[in-house]
This record gives C-alpha cells, sequence and structure tokens, in this order.
C-alpha cells in the first residue's frame, strides 16, 4: 500500500468542505476590511524565496531537481511572493494595496500537532502605509478572522512588540548577530527555562538572567521604538491585546511591529503570526515602500476549532436522490430538471429498491423519489421525506 508523504493530510469530503466553510469565512472578513484575493505560483525562484532569510528557514526550503541555469523551489512562505509580485506592478498600482490569500505552502519541518511539511495558510498583506493604524488594522483583521470562527476574545491572546524596542533592550547584553539572539528569544515558550537560558549563552548573551528580567519589564518609554508600540496598542480595542517583550518573530526582516496571537491556555502552537517589513520592497529591488501583514495556518487553528467543538459540520446529502428502476433516460431527464434549483444524485448500480433506499441514506439524501415503469405511465413519482418519513405525490 501506498500511503502520503510524511507530513502531508488527505482531507476526506466532510473535512474538506468544513476546511472550506473555514476558509470562506476567513475570506469573507478579509473582505469586509478592503483587502482583495489574490493567486501566486507554488513554485519561485530560490533566490526569491532564500533572501532575507535565516538559516533555519532556507534549510526548510524544498528545493526542486534543477532543470536549465535557474534552481526553483516551492514556497515556504507568501511574503517573497506577494512583494514579487507588488514590485511588478508596483508603478500602476495605487497605494495601499491590500491583499490576501487563502492556499498551500510547505516546509521541511519535524512533523507534530499543529506543524506539517505541508499546509494551509491565509495570508495578507498590505503595502503603502508606515502608520501606526496600518498595523493596528492588520492585527484587528486577525483578531476578527478568528472570533468568526466562533472563538471569543476570552480563547486567545494578542502578544504585541516592537522590533526596535527589542533591539534597544538586548543590544547591552549581546557581542554576536543580535538576529541571532532574536531567532532564540522567538523560541522562549517553545523550550525549557533551562534550555532557552542555555541557548542564549550559546549565541553570546553575556547576562541571561539580567536580560531575562528586563524583558519582562513592562516600562519602555524611554526606549526606542516605544512610542510606535504605544501607538499600535492604543489603536486596538481588544481586552485580548497585550504587551509582550518577547514576541520576537524569528523572521529576520521584521522592523516594527510584530505580533502573535495564541489560546489562552497555551495548548497549541501559534494560531497567527505577523508584523511591520519595511525593507523588503527595497531589498528585492523595488521602490522603497513600508509593509505589514501577517500569516495564520490551518493546522494549528483546525485544533483549537476542534478542541472548542467548533469545527463546520457541513450537511453533504444532496436534495433528492432518484432511485432507478428501468427508466433511466427519465431519470437523467428529471436529475435535469431538479438540478436548476437543487443537488441531485442518481442512482448509477444496484436496480434493487432496498439497496438504492440504504445508499441514498449512507449519503445523507434529503428526498428519495423512486422512478419506475409505472411512475412513468403515470406521470407520477412519489417523494419520500427520509428525515421525516412522510411521503407525497408530485407529477413529472
Amino acid at each position: 500500500m501506498i500511503n502520503n508523504v510524511k507530513g502531508t493530510t488527505d482531507f476526506m469530503p466532510k473535512e474538506e468542505a468544513s476546511k472550506q466553510k473555514v476558509f470562506d469565512n476567513l475570506k469573507t472578513v478579509a473582505q469586509k476590511f478592503g483587502f482583495r484575493q489574490i493567486c501566486t505560483p507554488i513554485i519561485e525562484s530560490f533566490e526569491l524565496l532564500a533572501q532575507k532569510q535565516g538559516d533555519e528557514i532556507r534549510k526548510q526550503i524544498f528545493t526542486l531537481e534543477k532543470k536549465g541555469k535557474e534552481e526553483l523551489a516551492m514556497r515556504a512562505e507568501f511574503t517573497p511572493s506577494f512583494a514579487r509580485l507588488f514590485i511588478s506592478n508596483q508603478k500602476e498600482l495605487a497605494k495601499p494595496i491590500k491583499w490576501f490569500s487563502i492556499d498551500r505552502v510547505w516546509r521541511y519541518e519535524k512533523p507534530q500537532a499543529g506543524r506539517e511539511r505541508e499546509f494551509y495558510q491565509f495570508n495578507v498583506e498590505l503595502y503603502g502605509s508606515g502608520e501606526a493604524i496600518a498595523d493596528a488594522e492588520i492585527i484587528s483583521l486577525a483578531i476578527e478572522s478568528l472570533k468568526s470562527l466562533g472563538l471569543k476574545e476570552k480563547d486567545f491572546i494578542v502578544n504585541v512588540n516592537n522590533r526596535k524596542v527589542l533591539q534597544s533592550l538586548i543590544e547591552n547584553f549581546v557581542s554576536s548577530d543580535i538576529d541571532e539572539v532574536i531567532r532564540v528569544i522567538d523560541k522562549k515558550d517553545k523550550v525549557s527555562p533551562e534550555d532557552y537560558k542555555e541557548m542564549l549563552k550559546e549565541v553570546g548573551v553575556e547576562q541571561v538572567d539580567k536580560l531575562i528580567k528586563t524583558l519582562e519589564e513592562t516600562d519602555v518609554n524611554k526606549v526606542k521604538g516605544a512610542s510606535e508600540l504605544k501607538s499600535v496598542l492604543d489603536l486596538l480595542p481588544y481586552d485580548c491585546v497585550k504587551m509582550s517583550l518577547t514576541t520576537a518573530r524569528g523572521l529576520s526582516y521584521y522592523t516594527g511591529t510584530v505580533f502573535e496571537i495564541f489560546d489562552v491556555n497555551g495548548k497549541f502552537r501559534a494560531l497567527c503570526g505577523g508584523g511591520r517589513y519595511d525593507n523588503m520592497i527595497e531589498q528585492f529591488g523595488g521602490q522603497p515602500t513600508p509593509a505589514t501583514g501577517f500569516g495564520m495556518g490551518w493546522s494549528t487553528i483546525s485544533l483549537l476549532l476542534a478542541d472548542k467543538n467548533l469545527l463546520p459540520d457541513e450537511e453533504l446529502g444532496p436534495d433528492y436522490f432518484i432511485a432507478v428502476l428501468e427508466e433511466e433516460r427519465e431519470a437523467m431527464k428529471l436529475a435535469a430538471k431538479l438540478r436548476q434549483h437543487n443537488t441531485v444524485v442518481v442512482n448509477l448500480v444496484s436496480k434493487n429498491v432496498g439497496n438504492q433506499m440504504k445508499y441514498a441514506n449512507s449519503l445523507g439524501a434529503k428526498n428519495v423519489i423512486v422512478l419506475g415503469p409505472e411512475e412513468v405511465k403515470s406521470k407520477k413519482y412519489k417523494v419520500k421525506n427520509m428525515q421525516a418519513g412522510t411521503e407525497k405525490s408530485m407529477n413529472l
């Protein structure tokens, strides 16, 4: 037997319908905020995907066997692809630009709960505004997206920070690359306190305990970036939002506001994360453009929704099932008429009425029509309501 590839998931009809319902809700919320859906290729140049990434992300990129001169890879996140598309249309576009996408990405990671190698992501990007209100809108969209799925503000917490604040707080404690220290801080809640301290030492932090205490402080008014952080927080009228100086986001391209959303019990991985990256467009060859955005993964969201009994249970049963005895031509004609306004399944196999009724029941059919010579001759057929158990006659 051939199994699906490790780190990937098959979705049976009910599961797929549930997932698509969630995606429909997310799409609706994004559109209410004025964002428009785009679609980018799953294959990009490795140079684009690896540019401005840390070693950890580079190692997770799925590369393709080289065909010709260009080295290609599967997208590991959407932000570089969005940036490429924006740059290629930058002159013609009126700013700000508000785009979103819901599709798959690939990373070579160790599969575990909430983490897969192929996974769906809801990605949102805003180009052309460096104002605090743009960051606040992005975070608001993330919050309202979760609420649209049935979650309440008491179910999750939004940790907000600013990279400038974080860099200012740690620069006196390190003699090495600050980005490496930030990547360790980003892992704080994913490792034990002992391992966290050891990792900080390994990247050159000289006074580990003092740094940890500093990042627990809440008074950062005199620190660079503090006014930006305060401005964003003041614009967010949500009880679930709080300042968190250890929120870092591991990707090196963030320049200002950063945020992450977790379930309030800390049961799952981050539900969502994002922030401001004002230098990427210029570094990728475009005109200097401020940008902010986030990504929200299906893998973790679905775990939380299942835990809260909030996964949509979509009804897939057809409106009508036509049980055919011999009159297949008449059945096809009837189905064509009914399909103008309904979903209809026509029996394709057994001529036994009992077997057909069992099959209709297994499909969750709402109504069953038995069509045989007698019904065709009388030009009347019986419709059985499977839930109520009642029957009524209708003219052909």
